[in-house]
């Protein structure tokens, strides 16, 4: 049975079987390696504990297992709901001792890792195919730090910002492909000052308007616009706004103000089909999804460069942004190339 102390939850996710919240997973209770476990075998989608977090800062730490060469298997925490919460998982790389442990906070329904992609939301670990190892998740208000194996002296990954603010809110764990997962437990910890995330303004195009999403066949007359800026590594993720549907499509723009002309090379990355304007003529046309072994879909701000002359005055940047693949992240992000005695006014 699940087993409490003072500040502290446990759960075999064994016994508990009946009391969680399954959700459209297909989670049940099997065997790896001669121990009985909660077993995920394919959904993506989150088992909740029907437990309410309201600590500031906590530790999480579950037993996992992936038995094949591809495979998923994390913690859920900070649900706001089924479709808004923090998630961290572990994964085989190659089948090769190597495993990644990546941050992916689920928005609207939707993984975000293409988004939040690089040393502040991914790691690189030993793992072997197969083996038990402990996963363990110090959470302190909006940061968190990642351990595997039974070493939490100094955390394989440290998230300085999660993205759903502080992580009070419902826990659970998650799977994608076969995983093995049992003996959760979290326990409230102290908490530490917090730093502050800073943004790189001088490189990115960091403030935006956006449409009101739309289908091929019902392109609005008329676009209603909200605001929005990015994320602290300069990416617009469309997923906070809305949620992903296959051919859905966005449409983005700001204004660059300069006191003279300037050529410059802009770079930018995009997740998943783009149409990009620069004073309302067209200079890039492409798609980026999940292709490999040649492309993994990451946005990244240098994956296309393009020469061009901003003007003196205004200048207007404007893309239509498509989703393709529904999970895995929708976004866009621009450097402008200008040097720092050019910036936009």
């Amino acid at each position: 049975m699940g087993e409490d102390t003072y500040n502290k939850h446990s759960w075999s996710l064994i016994e508990e079987l009946p009391q969680l919240d399954l959700g459209d997973s297909d989670a049940c209770i099997g065997e790896w390696q001669g121990v009985k476990a909660l077993h995920i075998k394919k959904t993506g989608t989150p088992v909740f504990i029907n437990h309410e977090v309201h600590w500031e800062s906590f530790r999480i730490q579950a037993l996992v297992a992936i038995p094949e060469a591809i495979g998923f298997i994390g913690v859920v925490f900070g649900a706001r709901d089924s479709a808004n919460y923090e998630l961290i998982y572990l994964s085989p790389v190659s089948g090769e001792g190597t495993g990644e442990i990546q941050y992916d906070p689920v928005m609207n329904g939707s993984t975000t890792w293409q988004i939040y992609n690089g040393p502040n939301y991914l790691a690189y670990t030993p793992y072997d195919v197969g083996e038990w190892v402990k996963l363990t998740i110090d959470v302190d208000k909006r940061s968190a730090k990642v351990y595997i194996g039974d070493d939490t002296r100094v955390p394989q990954l440290y998230i300085s910002e999660l993205q759903h603010g502080e992580s009070k809110g419902d826990i659970g764990v998650w799977g994608y492909l076969p995983g093995y997962i049992r003996d959760l437990s979290i326990e409230e910890m102290p908490s530490a000052p917090q730093t502050v995330t800073k943004r790189n303004k001088d490189e990115f195009v960091n403030d935006w308007l956006v449409s009101e999403p739309y289908f091929p066949h019902s392109v609005p007359n008329e676009q209603q616009w909200t605001t929005a800026c990015t994320e602290e590594n300069g990416t617009l993720n469309i997923n906070r706004l809305y949620t992903s549907e296959k051919d859905k499509s966005v449409q983005i723009r700001s204004t660059i103000t300069l006191l003279e002309e300037a050529n410059a090379t802009i770079s930018f990355g995009f997740s998943d089909a783009l149409r990009l304007w620069l004073n309302d003529e067209e200079i890039y046309q492409g798609v980026c999804m999940w292709d490999p072994p040649e492309h993994d879909g990451r946005i990244h701000p240098e994956h296309i460069s393009i020469p061009v002359t901003w003007r003196a005055g205004s200048n207007t940047i404007r893309a239509e942004l498509t989703n393709k693949e529904t999970v895995f992240g929708w976004g866009f992000c621009l450097k402008t190339g200008l040097h720092s005695g050019e910036q936009p006014q």
